[in-house]
């Protein structure tokens, strides 16, 4: 074995990763370890997470979540995907807990974790209405922990999640995600690309759009 050998076996020593599905055990830890990173941890979750762990350690994890039903106006012929009619954008603004905010937005506050399970349950039930339309997703909170990058762990998180996706008989054309211009070919590696029309934008994600181009 030559010295070039060694040394790439001991800047990536092997590991082995156990993946499984979130649970609620998860909320703190992830959410806490995103607000670090400058990542929203208001928009998590649990269940629709693929989490990999090494030596029973959470080292990454990433989310495959509903962003809502595919409908459009149809008196807009360039609506964009999820856009909805004007009494749909009340209901659903009317329905949106308040977000904690200053101290009371920490993900381990009793605030925070009372939003986040009043989130999840207006999804529930925004979910169980439109059980029946084509909905849209959005892969979010992709993340590995910095000693343990560089090694595919990132990359495996994504795969299975679209695997999980596709083994409930839906489409990966439903897919879109929100990430910086850095890690933009990250993600096209994996087969996504990038929509170059603003129409092509879904809706529920049209603001974080907007607000990146500020």
């Amino acid at each position: 074995m030559n010295h070039v050998a060694a040394m790439l076996l001991l800047l990536h020593p092997a590991q082995s990763l156990r993946f499984r599905r979130g649970s609620f055990g998860d909320l703190v830890p992830i959410a806490t370890t995103m607000a670090k990173n400058l990542m929203n941890p208001l928009s998590i979750k649990v269940d629709c997470f693929e989490v990999a762990e090494s030596e029973g350690q959470r080292i990454g994890w990433g989310q495959l979540r509903p962003l809502g039903p595919a409908a459009a106006d149809p008196d807009d012929f360039d609506a964009a995907p999820g856009s909805r009619g004007a009494d749909d954008v009340d209901a659903a603004w009317d329905a949106l807990p308040d977000p904690p905010t200053g101290f009371a937005s920490l993900p381990w506050t009793d605030e925070y974790k009372a939003f986040a399970r009043g989130a999840d349950e207006r999804r529930r039930v925004r979910d169980a209405a439109s059980a029946d339309e084509r909905q849209l997703w959005e892969l979010a909170s992709v993340f590995v922990l910095e000693e343990h990058r560089h090694r595919g762990t990132g990359a495996a998180i994504v795969r299975r999640l679209l695997e999980r996706h596709a083994a409930r008989g839906l489409s990966a054309a439903d897919i879109y995600l929100l990430t910086l211009a850095s890690t933009a070919g990250w993600y096209e590696g994996l087969g996504f690309e990038q929509v170059s029309e603003p129409r092509d934008v879904p809706e529920p994600m049209a603001f974080e759009v907007a607000a990146g181009r500020v």
